[in-house]
């Protein structure tokens, strides 16, 4: 191989990484757009997180992680629920994201609506757990989320 089949190969990849940030990038706005516009009353709050992931606060007390998983091309994002104090990070979900910008084979990540109705299906089993133990006035903990999220 010389070096101009080299140079088209890392072109190559380097494209392809680059539509992979972007349909990332795509799919961050869209899912920050519909928890922010959204009339439903979510008990999200947004962060800001240095490291390319999203951070919500549900109810001032969990953080939900939303990012790409580890690794060069990964094209998984995953979903992990933890104590706001940053203890007991529990992953609940994971999702696949195409290069065209699909989520799970079906869902635009340009549509902040059906980005929205994915991500809480996905997150769907903390809800759950969390009015389950409110309601029975339990206290929750981190591996009862993480069974729900595995049930």
């Amino acid at each position: 191989m010389n070096i101009w089949e080299l140079s088209e190969k890392a072109e190559y990849i380097a494209d392809k990484h680059q539509r992979l940030l972007t349909q990332w990038q795509h799919y961050c706005n869209s899912l920050i757009q519909g928890i922010t516009l959204s009339k439903a009353k979510l008990h999200h709050a947004v962060g800001c997180n240095p490291d390319d992931s999203l951070r919500f606060f549900l109810f001032d007390h969990f953080v939900i992680h939303v990012r790409l998983a580890e690794g060069f091309n990964s094209h998984t994002i995953e979903y992990y629920v933890e104590k706001r104090n940053g203890e007991d990070r529990v992953l609940i979900a994971k999702a696949i994201l195409d290069d065209e910008g699909r989520v799970d084979n079906s869902i635009n990540n340009r549509s902040r609506d059906d980005v929205l109705d994915h991500y809480l299906e996905k997150i769907r089993p903390v809800y759950e757990s969390l009015y389950s133990a409110v309601n029975t006035d339990t206290p929750v903990s981190m591996g009862q989320l993480q069974q729900s999220a595995q049930a």
